[in-house]
């Protein structure tokens, strides 16, 4: 038994020296000079995070731009279950980008495309999973 015993914990040993050694050599790699990284500014060598980020903020401003933000008052929820059916009934409306419930304030902040959401469509939605909703 003991011979299993002392296979079991050379084995745990060599696991954790490699997994050690894996992640040494990845945060050398990231603080290498003149290697591109997130950590030190870029020479003249083009930089994936930059190029990334740069990116990332062209189509969010691309996508602010068509989207704007409505607030239902909703009432009748009393826990996360509840959010979780109402904001299920609000993202599968047509226009709707993305929602966020909170049972505690009793509102649904919604983001949706510039003309193509209907309040009264997304007031019926709620009003469907069994809570009543309004404007404000």
């Amino acid at each position: 038994m003991s011979k299993y015993l002392k296979f079991s914990f050379i084995s745990l040993f060599a696991v954790m020296v490699v997994f050690v050694f894996s992640f040494s050599v990845l945060q050398a790699c990231a603080v290498i000079p003149g290697k591109a990284c997130c950590n030190e500014p870029c020479k003249d060598e083009a930089c994936p995070m930059k190029e990334a980020k740069a990116k990332f903020q062209k189509i969010s401003t691309a996508e602010s731009a068509d989207i704007e933000e409505l607030v239902l008052s909703v009432s009748g929820m009393t826990c996360a279950g509840c959010e979780g059916r109402v904001k299920g009934a609000l993202t599968a409306c047509e226009g709707v980008t993305d929602a966020q419930v909170s049972h505690k304030d009793g509102k649904a902040v919604i983001q949706v495309e510039k003309g193509k959401a209907n309040k009264e469509v997304l007031i019926e939605a709620v009003k469907q999973v069994g809570f009543s909703a309004s404007e404000g």
